[in-house]
């Protein structure tokens, strides 16, 4: 056991290592340049851990990668201390969609509900003041739901967490209902349950064969808004993937005894589920909400590569491939923005940003041709009309603006 588990800690600590250098990116910016007031010494590292402060660049990266770390070692004391379990844990370091939660600084977030989930398993008498952990997070308030059928302890060990971070989640629901969602993304009816299992088709398939990774993704973009049509319509090959996955999980819920893989397949539907856009308060798409419930589908591939040694190798290597070459867009803010470009094309957000970013460094004209991408892509986005027309009559271009 202990022999896995140092190497899982050395396998973390090289193939990460490089993130050691990375600059901050996109939301660590503005949260470095505005720190909260800390009343202590012990206020700000608090802070610091549950990332709503940075100390660095080095060390707030380096924090990251020992999260990560310890997750992998939870992943394989959870789920049996065996070799599937040390497959999986192998998987996991490496998926290339965990991105924002092993490299990213600002998805630290989800790596830390994801710790309190799988320490809560891995150390059962203690696993109330994991679960505290784990709920402290909007993304892992509703995860223990899992344990239901699995272990009645564990359920009821969630009931503190529950009761003490009620409160801060409810807080951060509200608010995101009020401040963040259009009226498309409240509404309730038939729709939705097509745009939830494509938007579980397209998580499933990205976990799985991770095709493109990337910060900003053009699937289901403004589905909400302009691309609403298309978000509804069954003519959709995630739409007849996320169906067949469901299928095949009822199935086997049904036909196969309760095992781990049942477990593993529960945690993945219970933790992707609220970022289905059934009820959307977030991204339409983002490879940070997959961080937590990716444990229990890797370990469902686990238990099926476990037998075959050649063919894991040979998966762990493209996942491990994937990661590092893509991981490098992390060096700063600069290379993240012209990633999202080059590895989602057809993103009009990641082109808006690019464009964004051109104007707070007062290139106008550049940013005028980049929102001019962004809208040949998506023509209809009063975001990027209003900012064409704002630029283009500052420079006097009254006819055009």
């Amino acid at each position: 056991m202990f022999e896995k588990i140092g190497l899982i800690v050395i396998a973390n600590l090289l193939f990460f290592f490089k993130s050691l250098r990375y600059k901050y990116s996109s939301d660590d910016i503005p949260v470095f340049r505005n720190p909260p007031k800390t009343n202590n010494i012990w206020h700000k590292i608090y802070l610091w851990i549950e990332s709503s402060y940075r100390s660095g660049p080095e060390v707030d990266h380096a924090l990251t990668m020992v999260i990560h770390t310890i997750n992998c070692i939870l992943i394989y004391l959870a789920f049996g201390s065996n070799n599937a379990s040390f497959v999986a844990a192998m998987l996991f370091m490496v998926n290339p969609l965990n991105n924002q939660g092993s490299v990213w600084i600002s998805g630290r977030s989800y790596a830390l509900a994801t710790l309190g989930l799988l320490g809560a398993m891995a150390f059962p008498y203690i696993s109330f003041l994991f679960l505290i952990i784990a709920t402290y997070y909007n993304a892992g308030f509703l995860a223990p739901l899992l344990f239901v059928g699995f272990n009645p302890w564990l359920l009821a060990a969630s009931i503190p967490g529950w009761a003490i971070n009620f409160r801060r989640f409810k807080t951060n629901v509200t608010y995101k209902v009020n401040k963040e969602m259009f009226v498309e993304d409240k509404s309730f009816k038939i729709e939705k349950i097509v745009l939830a299992i494509k938007t579980f088709g397209y998580y499933t398939s990205l976990a799985l064969f991770p095709f493109r990774i990337t910060f900003y993704h053009a699937f289901l973009q403004s589905c909400a808004g302009s691309g609403k049509d298309k978000a509804y319509t069954i003519k959709d090959k995630y739409f007849w993937l996320g169906l067949t996955y469901v299928t095949w999980i009822l199935v086997y819920f049904i036909l196969v005894p309760w095992n781990l893989v049942s477990l593993g397949l529960l945690w993945w539907c219970i933790c992707i589920a609220p970022f289905c856009n059934l009820f959307r308060m977030s991204q339409e798409i983002a490879e940070r909400y997959a961080y937590l419930p990716l444990p229990g589908l890797m370990f469902v591939l686990a238990s099926i590569l476990v037998n075959y040694p050649i063919l894991s190798a040979f998966v762990i290597g493209f996942y491990a491939a994937k990661l590092w070459h893509y991981m490098d867009s992390y060096v700063d803010d600069y290379y993240l923005i012209e990633s999202a470009c080059l590895y989602s094309p057809n993103s009009w957000f990641a082109w808006h940003i690019r464009a964004m970013s051109r104007w707070e460094r007062k290139s106008y004209q550049e940013a005028v041709i980049i929102w001019t991408m962004a809208r040949m892509i998506s023509p209809n986005e009063f975001k990027i009309n209003f900012n064409i027309a704002t630029a283009l009559r500052l420079s006097r271009n009254d006819k055009e603006a």
